[in-house]
């Protein structure tokens, strides 16, 4: 039902465990607000310091204002757990379809984020929408839309 695994590999954590040492540029074993943002920054996420700060208080679970490895494992299973089935996905593009022509536009993806008050920009968007458009015709068809989640 859905392409997300539930658990990681050996290999995957490993390459996970070699990512977070590059970005813990100063070796404490965890990763700080600057750190985090260069994080996102290697893919190619530009993240204000406040949404840094409220993904923290999500994940960082001692409280201590950094994210171990141990935190960072813990949140990307959570991630991977998440199950999507075909009716989920159905019913997200149906609500942002708005005008029910089978395509996504930019002014939809922008409307249901801005209804769904996720805090993305304007770039943040068209970036969504440009990586989703597989077939580059400035719009998201329900097949595209449906292997974002699905595979």
């Amino acid at each position: 039902m859905s392409a997300f695994k539930a658990s990681l590999t050996v290999q995957e954590e490993e390459e996970i465990m070699k990512f977070f040492m590059l970005c813990d540029k100063d070796e404490n074993g965890a990763l700080d607000v600057s750190e985090l943002q260069k994080m996102f920054a290697n893919f190619n996420v530009i993240v204000r310091q406040e949404d840094i700060k409220i993904f923290l208080e999500h994940i960082d679970s001692d409280e201590d204002g950094t994210v171990d490895f141990d935190e960072l494992m813990t949140y990307i299973e959570e991630i991977l757990a998440e199950h999507y089935t075909n009716d989920d996905v159905i019913n997200a593009f149906s609500m942002i379809d708005i005008d029910g022509s089978g395509d996504v536009t930019l002014d939809e993806v922008a409307d249901a984020m801005q209804t769904a008050d996720v805090g993305v920009s304007h770039e943040d968007v068209v970036y969504l929408l440009e990586e989703a458009d597989l077939n580059s015709d400035g719009k998201i068809s329900f097949s595209e839309f449906r292997s974002l989640f699905l595979g």
